[in-house]
C-alpha cells in the first residue's frame, strides 16, 4: 500500500507543561481548532508538524507518543516556550 501525498499534521493540544496532553494526526487540523468569533475549545493547539505523507506523520506521532510527559514538554517548548494557542499560525 502506497502512501497517500498531501497535508497531514501531527498535533498536541495541552494547557501548560506537565498536563494531560493531546497527541494525534489529522488531514484537517483546522476542523480541531475553532474559527475566528467562534468561542475557544480547550485545551489549545500547542504544537504541530506538517508532513506530506501520511505513514510519515504516523511514525512521528507514535515516536511522540512514546516519549515521557518531560520529553514531549520540552518539545513543544522548543516552537512554542510560552505555551500559546497556535491557532492562528493555521490560518
Amino acid at each position: 500500500m502506497q502512501a497517500q501525498q498531501g497535508h497531514y499534521f501531527v498535533y498536541i493540544f495541552g494547557e501548560q507543561p506537565q498536563s494531560d496532553l493531546n497527541i494525534g494526526v489529522s488531514d484537517n487540523l483546522q476542523h480541531y481548532v475553532p474559527k475566528s468569533g467562534e468561542p475557544a475549545r480547550k485545551p489549545k493547539l500547542v504544537y504541530y508538524e506538517h508532513y506530506d505523507m501520511e505513514e510519515v506523520a504516523l511514525v512521528r506521532e507514535r515516536h511522540i507518543k512514546a516519549c515521557s510527559l518531560e520529553e514531549t514538554s520540552r518539545l513543544v517548548e522548543s516552537m512554542n516556550p510560552n505555551w500559546l494557542d497556535l491557532t492562528d499560525t493555521l490560518y
